[in-house]
């Protein structure tokens, strides 16, 4: 537990590509709440201002609707009136409805882009825990809401207290001024106070667009251990790595000090370059290179072929050649078939020598 807690504290890392994607699937993004419900309310003014002469004329509709049936039986003026009541309020509510649906998933797409994140609509048992519920009420997330609640209300507070101190002394006239002053300056402190208002929402959603971002970084900073072992996911344990590599270095080693003891002779540079070539008539069609190799796997070879009993013989320029343009369990070129012929046939003689024949 301590070296958990000193891990977390350690966070000081920003985080992976990988770390941010995974948190995307999880449907962990940064996003403002704040900028959505402003976007929300600019997009139902300018929906109001836009669709006012529709407006009036649903309501006068609807009106004249209602006075025309006073005459009426009540029971037919009740069907009538309602009729015209219900599709006057689905004209005025369903357009602006649909509005502003669509204005709220174009800000938030603005803001993260596509995510699909079902592990955000799964049940979670956690939220029902009283425990973890206090944790949450009492959470760092929490107390900054509060506190953009109270400034939001302070600002807008001290928003009308300026507009009613601007306009006072207009107001203190209209009693003077003539009828059509009284709707030109209550629509002029609206404006005012409409514009304000958009004003302080916007800066509320702008600071609280920059919080959330940089709280998310926060929250997604890794130590350095975390990137280590993120990186030991991905790319493999470097020891684990290190020890396949030595494996496959030493199979593959095996193979060539096998084949090493099967050739028929040895062809080196004479330090550098080792290459094997084996030849047994009535088994092979043409001379096999069956094992080769430079610097300390040349070393092996000649080692193994003498512990063998295989011949060596230098021979710079034909060492290189084989090394470089033949590969093992390659047949011999056309090329090489001469210089090797004599090689073989000089290490059947000393194979002979030294069996005594």
């Amino acid at each position: 537990m301590a070296g958990q807690n000193q891990d977390s504290g350690d966070r000081t890392e920003k985080p992976t590509p990988k770390r941010l994607r995974d948190a995307r699937k999880d449907g962990d993004v940064p996003k403002s709440r704040e900028l959505t419900s402003t976007a929300l309310v600019l997009a139902w003014l300018l929906m109001m201002m836009l669709c006012m002469p529709f407006i009036r004329a649903r309501l006068e509709g609807l009106f004249g609707t209602v006075l025309s049936d006073l005459g009426q039986p009540f029971a037919q003026s009740l069907r009538h009136s309602g009729v015209a009541a219900l599709e006057a309020l689905l004209w005025l509510t369903v357009p602006f409805l649909l509005g502003a649906v669509a204005i709220g998933v174009l800000v938030e797409f603005m803001q993260i882009g596509p995510v699909f994140a079902p592990k955000k609509i799964k049940p979670d048992a956690s939220r029902l825990n009283p425990v973890e519920g206090l944790k949450r009420l009492f959470s760092q997330q929490n107390l900054v809401e509060v506190i953009k609640a109270v400034a939001k209300s302070a600002l807008l507070v001290g928003l009308f207290v300026w507009a009613l101190y601007a306009l006072i002394g207009q107001f203190v006239r209209l009693p003077y001024a003539p009828p059509e002053a009284l709707g030109e300056a209550h629509w002029m402190a609206v404006r005012r106070l409409a514009a304000g208002v958009i004003f302080v929402f916007f800066l509320v959603s702008a600071l609280d667009l920059f919080y959330q971002r940089h709280a998310f970084m926060k929250k997604m900073r890794m130590s350095r251990r975390e990137i280590r072992q993120e990186l030991k996911d991905n790319e493999g344990d470097p020891m684990v790595k290190g020890r396949r590599r030595q494996l496959h270095q030493e199979w593959a080693q095996q193979n060539t000090l096998a084949g090493v003891r099967r050739a028929s002779v040895v062809v080196t540079n004479p330090t550098h370059l080792a290459i094997a070539i084996r030849y047994a008539p009535g088994e092979d069609d043409l001379p096999l290179i069956v094992a080769k190799g430079e610097d300390h796997q040349a070393a092996l070879i000649r080692q193994a072929a003498e512990e063998a009993g295989v011949p060596i013989m230098r021979n710079v320029t034909l060492a290189r050649g084989l090394y470089e343009q033949v590969e093992v369990d390659q047949f011999l070129p056309n090329e090489f078939f001469e210089a090797v012929a004599e090689l073989l046939r000089w290490a059947e003689s000393m194979r002979e020598a030294r069996d005594g024949k």
